[in-house]
């Protein structure tokens, strides 16, 4: 009795020691270096994947400034032995999916859209703090592709909106066995 006890939290220990594999799950995406980068499923797959777009893809008029204005750096924590600024973000809740065309079988759905100002740089000089960034949209997408989705590689397209302006941008699928 006592072994089969042991085996079971051994067995319980282990499996909870199991890593994810990226894009399996929406806390653990598949993430995409650049906005060109291909995301690759199977017919019957599901996968998660994050792509970061420069905020210059979707805002072409500067709409969002009031948005990305209201993001600010804590440089709380900066000094000259430790001159780091930590990236600013808060979800993006106002820009929505407006539609989707994507091969046949697969679908594509935006659950996550956060705006970002992403550090690059920081410098501590004399008390005062010197930041460089880039602003970005990072967009957590769900792509499924049904058991019988075309295969082959195929072009996406997401068009967004925030009510005032849409905004395109495209997802390099291929759909594989």
């Amino acid at each position: 009795m006592r072994k089969i006890a042991l085996t079971a939290i051994l067995l319980a220990t282990l499996t909870a020691c199991t890593a994810v594999q990226p894009g399996t799950t929406d806390y653990a995406p598949l993430v995409q270096s650049s906005p060109e980068s291909v995301t690759r499923l199977a017919p019957g797959q599901t996968v998660y994947v994050q792509y970061t777009y420069p905020r210059a893809l979707l805002d072409e008029n500067d709409a969002f400034d009031a948005y990305f204005d209201d993001l600010t750096f804590n440089y709380s924590g900066a000094s000259a032995s430790n001159p780091t600024v930590p990236d600013v973000s808060r979800p993006a809740n106002w820009l929505t999916l407006k539609s989707f065309d994507a091969p046949k079988g697969v679908t594509i759905t935006p659950t996550k859209v956060m705006i970002m100002r992403k550090v690059n740089k920081t410098t501590v000089s004399m008390g005062s703090v010197n930041v460089r960034y880039n602003e970005q949209f990072q967009v957590l997408y769900k792509v499924a592709a049904a058991a019988d989705a075309e295969t082959g590689v195929d072009l996406a397209s997401v068009t967004f909106t925030s009510g005032k302006q849409d905004a395109d941008v495209k997802l390099l699928l291929n759909v594989n066995k």
